[in-house]
């Protein structure tokens, strides 16, 4: 590119001093063409005419000395007196033509010469620049006592003078072009004065170009061109300066987007997408090298884009990408002058907020439904009461004893729910002990084994008596392990036994308590157990309020602990974790291993 361009500055030099020589040449061809003729005859006339004055003088000498013609003529065309490409005539006063070298242009001259002659005898010198045969000359022969006895015509011939400016013209010629390479030097020499700082800053301005943000300019050359790099350098310097703030601006523009958690594409008037972060590809399910615009899941954004760019108004929409609901937000965006520009979307995931606000209306929904189901037992109850219609005092008594039941049972509801929102609320603080594992094992199974019994279940305990020292909170381990087994004796299969282990983890820094029974459940189920209201009776009409699990999840959580539940071979199991405490003993039998030796036994 700096080759090319140099050799056409030097052709536009070259071509510059070509045309300015060329048209001085031509104007000066032109002028010698009009007036190079007249300032030759000119010229000749005025040379002329002292040498043929010079040949009247001789010859009046001669006269006087009574020569001969023949001495006369041979004064005439010696070498003093003989005109290159001139005729010289010597005529008596009558007419008498002494020499004559014309040759075969004698009767042609014949009458410019007796035209000149008749004049010069009458006293007058002759000028005839512009004659047909060409330049004429005379001047009169004076004798010694002034008195004209003869004439002294000179004639030099126009194919002389054309020969004459044919020779100028060419000498001309070749001189104009002598001049034309003689500045072609100085040409190039200016050039390579004049350009190579200039080359020099081109240069600099390609590796700058190129990324080389250091590059500067050298000042050298002429004050112009010094002038010029410096102003470069200047330039340079402000270009460098205005970049590293323009990148400054797009890392920490890049950062804050990057570190909102909203999606945010940024078009131009036309739709085509300008800008884009990394949550937007995340939303919309696209990876990093992912072009936002040729994902499946970007016709949403793009339709929300159009219609705010069509109406200059904000346009919303909603888009589902896999499990996850979009909330689109497309704002149309002005220049300075009040032109659209172009639009910003925001792409938020409300599939949180909209599962939180489903949760919020199903939780309203079931617990008006838990509380309506007691109270209008109660209301119907009290209303055969008070109505009289129940006058047998046995059937009094059984009502009052549902009365009862019914209030029992929406006191425990209540109780369930302050409980959960208490836990939620983060309000509660768990103060952790040394606690022996087993004695709460043994005594939750003794417990609940004598209700067991009463709907023809039973409760076994699968620990081998010991000292199982965990860190954590006594009550709330028990109240978990009682609602657990509470659970399985009301939702197990009729006459099952329900079973409470102890085990060890894989690396052995938590116990694993577990509450196993037979049981019917869908596997659907299961990813719902622990949710508030969630029962697998889908017709609420089993027993329980449906917080039992969810408070068990929630205590668990704040103890830092984890409960999960699977379902195999009709045997549903509850797998809890209790911190070990660093003074406990070893306890090999209880390691997943020898566990799983044990059963194969």
């Amino acid at each position: 590119m700096s080759t090319v361009q140099r050799t056409s500055l030097f052709k536009i030099i070259l071509f510059i001093v070509s045309i300015t020589v060329t048209f001085v040449v031509a104007i000066i061809a032109v002028m010698f063409s009009i007036f190079g003729r007249d300032i030759y005859v000119n010229y000749k006339t005025d040379d002329l005419m002292p040498k043929a004055k010079a040949i009247s003088h001789q010859v009046t000498k001669l006269y006087l000395e009574n020569a001969d013609r023949h001495t006369i003529s041979r004064m005439v065309y010696s070498e003093d007196y003989a005109i290159s490409e001139t005729s010289t005539y010597v005529i008596e006063a009558n007419g008498n033509i002494i020499t004559n070298d014309d040759g075969s242009n004698r009767n042609e001259a014949r009458e410019t010469v007796s035209l000149c002659f008749d004049s010069v005898m009458k006293g007058n010198e002759v000028s005839m620049p512009n004659a047909t045969i060409g330049i004429v000359v005379g001047v009169p022969i004076l004798d010694g006592s002034e008195r004209i006895i003869g004439a002294v015509i000179l004639i030099h011939r126009g194919s002389a003078i054309q020969d004459r400016m044919n020779k100028l013209a060419l000498q001309f010629g070749a001189l104009m072009l002598v001049i034309l390479l003689i500045a072609l030097i100085p040409s190039v020499l200016v050039f390579r004065f004049v350009t190579k700082p200039i080359r020099a800053v081109s240069e600099t301005a390609l590796k700058m170009a190129n990324g080389d943000l250091d590059a500067r300019a050298v000042p050298r050359g002429s004050f112009e061109s010094q002038h010029l790099a410096e102003s470069f350098n200047t330039l340079a310097d402000a270009l460098r300066s205005n970049i590293d703030h323009l990148v400054m601006e797009r890392n920490r523009l890049n950062t804050v987007l990057d570190g909102i958690g909203e999606g945010i594409i940024a078009v131009d008037r036309h739709g085509t997408i300008t800008h884009y972060n990394s949550a937007a590809l995340k939303l919309l399910g696209g990876g990093e090298e992912d072009d936002p615009s040729e994902l499946p899941s970007y016709e949403p954004v793009r339709e929300a884009i159009m219609r705010s760019l069509e109406n200059d108004a904000r346009a919303k929409g909603r888009a589902s990408v896999a499990d996850r609901l979009l909330r689109l937000s497309a704002t149309p965006i002005h220049e300075s002058n009040g032109a659209l520009g172009g639009a910003v979307t925001l792409i938020s995931d409300v599939t949180e907020s909209e599962r939180l606000e489903q949760t919020r209306r199903d939780y309203v929904a079931n617990v008006s439904h838990e509380l309506r189901t007691p109270l209008a037992s109660i209301r119907s109850l009290s209303d055969a009461l008070c109505d009289g219609i129940i006058t047998d005092p046995k059937d009094q008594m059984r009502y009052y004893g549902y009365i009862q039941r019914e209030s029992i049972r929406l006191s425990q509801l209540i109780d369930d729910l302050l409980e959960l929102s208490r836990l939620q609320s983060g309000g509660v603080a768990f103060t952790k002990a040394r606690v022996d594992l087993f004695e709460i094992a043994y005594d939750v199974a003794d417990r609940m084994n004598d209700l067991a019994h009463q709907r023809g279940k039973s409760v076994k305990l699968e620990v081998k008596e010991g000292v199982y020292l965990a860190s954590t909170n006594a009550a709330r381990i028990e109240q978990v392990l009682i609602a657990l087994t509470d659970n399985a004796v009301k939702h197990g299969n009729e006459g099952c036994a329900v079973h409470i282990g102890l085990a060890l983890n894989a690396d052995a820094s938590r116990y694993e308590f577990s509450v196993s029974n037979p049981a019917v459940i869908e596997a659907a189920d299961l990813e719902h157990i622990f949710e508030r209201f969630y029962k697998a009776d889908h017709s609420h009409s089993g027993e329980g309020t449906g917080l039992g699990l969810a408070i068990v999840s929630e205590v668990l959580n704040l103890l830092n602990e984890k409960i999960n539940v699977s379902y195999t071979d009709g045997m549903i199991r509850f797998t809890f974790t209790v911190e070990r405490d660093p003074g406990d003993a070893e306890h090999p039998e209880l390691l997943p291993a020898a566990d799983s030796q044990a059963r194969q036994q």
